[in-house]
């Protein structure tokens, strides 16, 4: 059976080949670092990808190395070995600096990047919504956000904490 850690491995394999520049997982998923889980479907890697030039994003360059790699997108999603991988272009320079200061987190042996706790509730306050909310008050509960550290993000990106 397939781990977490084989999904990792294929990511490490993407970004030492240039496929992603860079990646952190974020989303639901990551809490399991900072706080009590919480129900998810799947894992949402947030990426940068190598320049192409033009202004629109395609991750159809991501999608076909995948594929060879026997890896079908379905629907929004690519199952990477087993778990449902959402693969998100990074949208904004919040996500920007959380790819770039991503916490360096080791499973089965293969090393990984997970967004920080300030990070991950910065961008749940930027998007809204009572779930995302009931996420951020989660990591302030286990004492793992920091909230000068949070404020001071949310202040440079103009994020209502």
């Amino acid at each position: 059976m397939a781990s977490f850690g084989d999904v990792f491995r294929v990511l490490n394999d993407l970004e030492g080949e240039a496929i992603i520049e860079r990646y952190a997982l974020g989303g639901a998923m990551a809490m399991v670092f900072w706080a009590e889980p919480t129900v998810t479907f799947d894992l949402d890697i947030f990426v940068f990808l190598p320049e192409t030039g033009s202004p629109l994003v395609s991750l159809e360059p991501l999608y076909a190395a995948l594929r060879r790699r026997g890896f079908e997108p379905r629907a929004e999603h690519v199952l990477v070995h087993d778990p449902p991988v959402q693969f998100i272009a990074s949208p904004n320079t919040l996500a920007d600096e959380a790819i770039e200061h991503a916490a360096s987190q080791e499973i089965d042996g293969v090393p990984f990047r997970v967004m920080r706790p300030e990070h991950l509730a910065a961008l749940w306050l930027q998007a809204g919504g009572a779930k995302r909310r009931e996420r951020v008050e989660l990591l302030r509960q286990s004492g793992s956000l920091d909230e000068s550290a949070l404020a001071e993000v949310c202040r440079r990106h103009g994020v209502r904490s």
